[in-house]
């Protein structure tokens, strides 16, 4: 699956994050990916504000999701 810049991911947690966390790819390098931290775990907000909501991760850490709307 090819990760693209706009793309919704899902990344696992790392050396930075104790969780898992979801974000949006900014930029896409060779086998990194710059990603804007959207939606993680409360015990990681203080990391996720000391890095500006903004992270570096190995291309081979994340995975490409899709948001489905539910008419209601």
């Amino acid at each position: 699956m090819t990760i693209n810049v706009g793309d919704l991911v899902r990344c696992q947690a790392n050396e930075m994050m104790t969780e898992p966390y979801l974000g949006k790819v900014l930029e896409k390098c060779e086998e990194t990916v710059h990603v804007l931290i959207l939606n993680y775990m409360p015990n990681d907000r203080f990391i996720v504000h000391e890095l500006m909501q903004q992270i570096i991760v190995n291309s081979q850490q994340i995975c490409r999701i899709s948001l489905t709307r539910v008419a209601g």
